[in-house]
């Protein structure tokens, strides 16, 4: 069975830039980015406030892509995190990154965007391709869309000010340093 993209709202909102239903065409590199995602063959390096760093595997060479992501504004931060603390007095998973979809709704009835405007967000890639967005860029966004997916709090972290999500990384949350581990009460007495 093959990799699920836009599982959440969350999630939903991000594929929507690159799978506008707006375009006029489809755009032939979707297939290919899914694919690559589903292969293994993208990796996320770095997804934390305003920027989402990876690395896409092709034919055995390694392209790095960065995507910049407007942040929302003061206002629209402090509806999200007014919506998110609500939604974590109700839900003690939202503590753990697992947002409602819900929140989603929400936020569309501020008019405050999840994922924000396709054409504000400025990529930087090493590929040689004439497309825009490129292969690269596409699938970085469906390794996004999965990680989402899994951690919806992501999506929230990717565009809040850099105080509240300060050193967020697309592997934090699942990775505690041996060295600040003290074996001697780990176990417990």
């Amino acid at each position: 069975m093959g990799v699920k993209f836009g599982v959440t709202a969350w999630g939903r909102a991000w594929l929507r830039t690159v799978e506008s239903t707006g375009a006029s065409s489809p755009n032939s590199l979707l297939p290919q980015a899914r694919i690559l995602v589903g292969k293994g063959s993208v990796t996320l390096i770095a997804v934390e406030t305003g920027r989402i760093r990876a690395e896409v595997t092709v034919r055995d060479r390694v392209v790095p892509v960065e995507i910049a992501v407007p942040l929302w504004s003061d206002v629209e931060s402090a509806a999200v995190r007014d919506l998110v603390a609500r939604a974590g007095s109700r839900n003690r998973a939202v503590a753990a990154g697992e947002i409602p979809d819900s929140l989603v709704a929400d936020l569309t009835a501020k008019s405050i965007s999840v994922a924000g405007d396709p054409e504000a967000h400025n990529t930087t890639c090493a590929c040689s391709g004439r497309k825009r967005p490129c292969l690269h860029h596409l699938a970085a966004i469906y390794q996004l869309v999965v990680q989402i997916d899994e951690e919806p709090a992501l999506a929230v972290a990717l565009r809040d000010s850099p105080s509240l999500t300060a050193g967020r990384t697309a592997a934090a949350a699942d990775v505690l340093p041996l060295d600040q581990i003290d074996a001697a009460t780990f176990y417990g007495d």
